[in-house]
């Protein structure tokens, strides 16, 4: 029985992988080349910032359901 748990969770997790990593690569696009050899941006900035903050939200919701799911005994 905790085997099929276990299993359970892994193909869980490796979907959860499988649908973030997808939406990541749609989040990058390449700078434009305006034909000098410099590549000059015309202030077109990538939202970093904004994927930091998802990034550390994820990280969050994870750390407190492993904390959940393994809880320590205080000594």
């Amino acid at each position: 029985m905790a085997c099929i748990k276990m299993i359970g969770s892994l193909v869980l997790v490796a979907l959860i992988v499988l649908a973030l990593s997808s939406t990541t690569e749609a989040g990058y696009r390449k700078p434009p080349f305006n034909g000098s050899i410099f590549g000059k941006r015309n202030g077109n900035s990538i939202d970093y910032e904004g994927n930091a903050k998802v990034l550390s939200t994820m990280c969050e919701i994870a750390a407190e359901a492993c904390q959940s799911w393994f809880t320590q005994e205080q000594k």
